[in-house]
């Protein structure tokens, strides 16, 4: 079974963090309900003068700890998530539609690191070469791992971001469950 990282799809406008305490706030998060007073102002717009594209249109975004979605598209990943997932609402300064953060619920030993030492593990990685526990991802859709702090999905989660036309995205195949 092939495993995808999640990322951002560069054509659109990247994301930026308003407090940057909010970075290692939102890195904390690993599977448990989020119990604590949320701001619903949480990002902005990257300015960066390296940005190539400026469109704006995008429907979610996802970077490292981070994944969120357009809210109108709530019901339909309740549906293919039951129970897997809260979402939380948050906005993006200077943008009028409302988003939802993604805490995913299902925090696993997804990838396989037995038997390997510090540097093998650090090539599996870098090389989008990583072995999964299929036994921790079989019914999986979205998840992620316990070390690794990315949201990994399968080809599933593709079809339901592809079959709702979802913009904003960008799936890197990073290694199979066997």
């Amino acid at each position: 079974m092939d495993i995808f990282q999640i990322g951002n799809d560069f054509d659109y406008f990247d994301l930026t963090f308003l407090d940057n305490k909010d970075v290692s706030l939102f890195s904390t998060f690993k599977g448990q309900k989020i119990t604590l007073d949320w701001e619903a102002e949480i990002f902005a717009l990257s300015r960066d003068k390296l940005q190539k594209n400026e469109r704006l249109d995008f429907d979610a975004r996802c970077f490292s700890s981070t994944l969120i979605v357009k809210k109108k598209f709530e019901n339909h990943i309740k549906k293919l998530l039951p129970n897997e997932v809260e979402m939380l609402p948050v906005r993006i300064k200077d943008i009028p539609e409302e988003y939802l953060f993604i805490n995913v619920l299902k925090v696993i030993p997804a990838i396989d690191f037995e038997g390997l030492d510090t540097q093998q593990s650090l090539s599996m990685l870098r090389n989008k070469e990583i072995k999964f526990k299929i036994d921790e991802i079989s019914n999986e859709i979205l998840f992620r791992d316990m070390k690794i702090n990315f949201y990994y999905c399968t080809q599933t989660f593709i079809d339901f971001i592809e079959c709702y036309q979802i913009k904003g995205l960008f799936f890197e195949k990073v290694g199979i469950a066997t």
